[in-house]
């Protein structure tokens, strides 16, 4: 491991099986065979080795931490150490349906409609989602893979809007995904200049599966409904070297911000998907399939 950064861990015991299992952001790191454990009761000790001699201390952070009573599957592994956020605006609400609790905060009147599932939240030309604090470490981080899912439905007329914005309190800056004024979407990123990846021009009053993934090999993958529609090839990301903030809806004023225009979102929003990995088009494919 490396100092300095966060990594999630997982270990899980196999009763059926009698196997142990170690697990590093979400991949298999080692395993073993195990007889189950056959004390009646103990002691559980978080961020300490102890016993009655002594005590070792782990110097660090640790967040996060949770006990289940089943032996998860390798997909569930993955899908805990990488889904950072997910929002389904059901029960007209901004609570995070992920695995970190991440909830979101309203500025101005978002309000709630019929979704693609259940409910959707509407952005009226200036109402957003955003947090009080920046959560998003990795997104400050050169060259770290990411991965976006969302349905948007743009409505009224074509004008310059921001779908997601991503910043620093003061300084960098990207919308990552925006429509322009006639319409076309364009999924953006920062390697010491603007990368602009075109996509289609989004009907009004329809909804639109995107997928946005991102890595140093692959670049900028855009997806419409489902399907590859554009992808830049292998780009660096010069990331910002602090945790981010995120913004859905707006850009809170920050139109000169990477491409250079943005402004507020007019339209809804259904089913937001973070991770903090590359997708693959399967997975993809399944996220516009809900």
């Amino acid at each position: 491991m490396t100092i300095n950064t966060w990594y999630h861990v997982a270990c899980v015991y196999d009763m059926i099986t009698q196997t142990q299992s170690v697990w590093l952001n979400g991949v298999l790191d080692g395993s073993s065979s195990a007889t189950a454990y056959q004390d009646a009761s103990g002691t559980t000790t978080i961020g300490a080795i102890y016993n009655s001699s002594s005590t070792v201390c782990f110097n660090g952070r640790i967040d996060q931490v949770r006990y289940e009573s089943i032996a998860k599957t390798a997909s569930e592994i993955l899908n805990d150490a990488t889904l950072y956020v997910y929002y389904s605006f059901d029960s007209s609400s901004l609570i995070d349906n992920g695995p970190n609790g991440i909830n979101g905060t309203s500025f101005g009147n978002v309000t709630f409609t019929a979704g693609v599932v259940n409910e959707a939240a509407r952005f009226s030309s200036g109402p957003y989602l955003y947090y009080t604090y920046s959560p998003f470490y990795f997104l400050g981080i050169n060259n770290h893979p990411f991965s976006i899912s969302l349905w948007v439905q743009p409505m009224k007329n074509y004008t310059e809007s921001t779908l997601v914005f991503v910043h620093k309190l003061s300084g960098w800056c990207v919308h990552f995904l925006v429509i322009n004024s006639t319409g076309s979407l364009k999924a953006c990123l920062w390697n010491g200049g603007n990368v602009i990846l075109s996509g289609p021009i989004l009907p009004l009053n329809s909804w639109t599966h995107i997928g946005y993934t991102y890595s140093a090999i692959n670049g900028i993958q855009l997806y419409i409904n489902g399907t590859l529609y554009s992808t830049t090839g292998s780009i660096t990301f010069s990331a910002s070297g602090v945790p981010m903030n995120i913004i859905l809806g707006s850009d809170k004023g920050f139109t000169y911000c990477a491409p250079g225009y943005g402004s507020s979102f007019t339209g809804t929003m259904d089913e937001f998907y973070l991770y903090s990995r590359e997708l693959s088009a399967s997975e993809i494919q399944t996220l516009s399939n809900p």
